[in-house]
């Protein structure tokens, strides 16, 4: 008598609950209980969305004066010849330089330079340019160039900014390449101005 007293009340408990769980479910105009609600609904602004926590109202915030993105290290030069002459002076590549980065180096100036200035840095790319035809050779010891110097002795802060900024027909490749990037450009077009590859 207590087995079927003991499986009545068990039955009638699992009936209950399943009445008491069926309750919370959500029905017309209330969406129901859950459990963490916070895990489904981000207490979270939307990015555009109106906020009144800040005195402007939009959330969306503008970085705070100064910030540099992680990663990032700033170019504190512009596209003047005296930047120019300055980052030639200043300016030293801070990526090793062996045999992995050479080899990256010369994927990108195949990529990005090859076309106008050659495999071999001659100035004998694909593509030639109706006003300025003649690409120079990085090789050239002879004609002076912005520095005063041939384009053999070009430093690597002069072909850096060059990269960055262009010159003449050359347009900037600050958008297409990052910082390091252009630096194992530099390695690699060292390589070329020493008539080595």
């Amino acid at each position: 008598m207590r087995k079927v007293t003991k499986i009545a009340s068990l039955t009638l408990a699992t009936i209950a609950a399943s009445f008491a769980l069926q309750s919370c479910g959500a029905d017309g105009e209330h969406p129901g209980y859950e459990f963490m609600p916070n895990m489904y609904r981000s207490a979270s602004y939307e990015t555009y969305s109106e906020n009144p926590i800040f005195e402007n109202g939009i959330t969306a915030q503008k970085a705070v004066e100064g910030t540099i993105p992680r990663g990032f290290t700033p170019f504190e030069y512009n596209s003047s010849l005296e930047d120019f002459l300055r980052a030639g002076k200043e300016l030293e590549n801070p990526i090793a330089l062996n045999a992995k980065t050479l080899a990256e180096g010369k994927e990108l100036y195949e990529m990005f330079c090859k076309h106008c200035h050659g495999a071999k840095g001659d100035g004998k790319g694909s593509i030639k340019h109706p006003v300025y035809s003649a690409v120079p050779a990085y090789d050239d010891a002879v004609a002076p160039r912005r520095t005063g110097a041939p384009m053999n002795e070009m430093k690597e802060g002069h072909i850096f900014h060059t990269i960055t900024f262009g010159l003449n027909a050359m347009g900037p490749h600050a958008s297409q390449l990052t910082q390091e990037e252009r630096w194992k450009i530099v390695h690699y077009v060292h390589e070329l101005q020493n008539g080595s590859k």
